[in-house]
């Protein structure tokens, strides 16, 4: 009976069990349903992010791009703007500079030739019919006044056997010159010209140009500018430019060695004139008579160093002394090495031979031809000298002592 009890208040009550049952199922699924759901969502909204961010990051990469090209274009044209205009600043300072230079180059010519005459006869004609003349044009440097005396600085050529010519200055005056002397050691003439023939004028506009107060303080350097005026291309008052290619030639002259410089310059036949730095001294006179040692294609020039003592004794009415060696240097400073002995000379009649050293000069040492030519310049003719020497015989050596004077 119980039992039946029971059973029918299980039956009477079995709906609300299995209501409750229901409603437990359900309670559990929800949130797994929307955890699902969630997760599809949020799966989904990654697909589409991603997508869109992907698609938003190639346009902005492309406007970057677009605006670094532009930025870049604008900062190169910008540079180059800046890079032109500082070439062309930097192109006209370098032309400014170009004519400064040669302006001033210009000048230096100028200057120099206004010391210049020309010696010998003049001619006017066109350069094919003074061709057919016998005489030609020889550039002159006047680079002594005394009083009213003008000294002229010339080269001998033919006017040596001519004892009165004529010279011709900037603004046309002609006026006798005299030969005062020729020196065929260093190939050089000096002429000299009375101002009374001349107007005070003209010698106004003479200007001179005195190398021997500095001529032993130069020594050009290799690859140095060198002017050249005078006539360096037969033609007077003209002015050539160049650079010094080599300043190791040396010519053996009786009595002295002539240090030559040889330039780029082209030489012409006929050509003469002097040499000047790019401050307008004069370095030298232009020669080819040592063609021999320096070419034949170029100028070359004589040290006005070798030639200054010279040109200032044959102004001071001096005669050069006269020994009669050639010689070179024996190196280290270490005396002359004789080379040559000119025959009836004081140097012969004295006892010196090739092959001799020379070391010594009245107790002062002489290192080299430098040395020997400096000391004969401060002497006169029938001074007596002590000459020490040295010769050598195998290993053995053989100094003495022999005592010459000077002709």
């Amino acid at each position: 009976m119980m039992k039946e009890k029971k059973k029918a208040a299980g039956e009477e009550y079995c709906f609300l069990q299995e209501a409750v049952q229901e409603q437990g199922l359900e309670k559990h699924s929800l949130p797994v349903k929307r955890i699902i759901y969630v997760i599809v969502l949020a799966f989904v909204f990654g697909v589409v992010a991603s997508v869109a961010f992907w698609k938003v990051q190639d346009i902005l990469g492309e406007r970057d791009a677009r605006i670094y090209r532009a930025n870049l274009l604008k900062n190169a044209g910008s540079t180059q703007e800046k890079q032109a205009g500082f070439v062309k600043k930097s192109d006209e300072y370098k032309i400014a500079a170009y004519e400064d230079y040669w302006k001033r180059i210009a000048q230096i010519g100028i200057q120099c030739n206004k010391s210049v005459v020309s010696v010998g006869e003049v001619h006017t004609e066109s350069w094919y019919q003074k061709n057919q003349k016998g005489d030609e044009i020889q550039s002159g440097l006047v680079f002594k006044k005394k009083g009213n005396v003008l000294y002229i600085l010339t080269q001998p050529s033919s006017m040596a056997e001519k004892k009165v010519l004529q010279v011709e200055f900037a603004d046309g005056t002609k006026a006798a010159a005299e030969l005062v002397d020729v020196d065929r050691n260093t190939e050089i003439a000096v002429l000299r010209v009375d101002g009374k023939d001349i107007s005070k004028s003209t010698m106004k506009k003479v200007e001179e140009m005195d190398f021997t107060q500095y001529a032993a303080e130069l020594s050009p350097k290799l690859s140095d500018r060198i002017l050249l005026f005078g006539s360096p291309n037969g033609l007077m008052k003209s002015v050539m430019m160049g650079n010094i290619v080599n300043v190791d030639l040396s010519v053996q002259t009786v009595d002295k060695n002539l240090s030559v410089y040889a330039t780029d310059v082209a030489y012409t036949e006929g050509g003469n004139g002097f040499a000047a730095d790019v401050e307008g001294r004069i370095v030298g006179i232009i020669s080819d008579s040592y063609q021999d040692v320096t070419g034949e294609t170029n100028w070359s020039f004589v040290s006005v160093a070798d030639i200054a003592a010279t040109a200032q004794a044959i102004v001071d009415h001096k005669k050069t002394v006269y020994l009669g060696i050639r010689g070179k240097d024996a190196g280290d400073n270490d005396g002359v090495y004789i080379t040559e002995v000119a025959l009836k000379s004081p140097a012969y009649h004295g006892g010196i031979r090739v092959a001799d050293r020379i070391y010594s000069i009245d107790g002062n040492r002489i290192g080299d031809m430098k040395d020997l030519s400096l000391f004969l310049s401060t002497h006169e003719q029938g001074d007596r000298l002590k000459i020490r020497l040295c010769r050598e015989n195998g290993s053995s050596k053989k100094h003495r002592t022999v005592k010459i004077t000077l002709d």
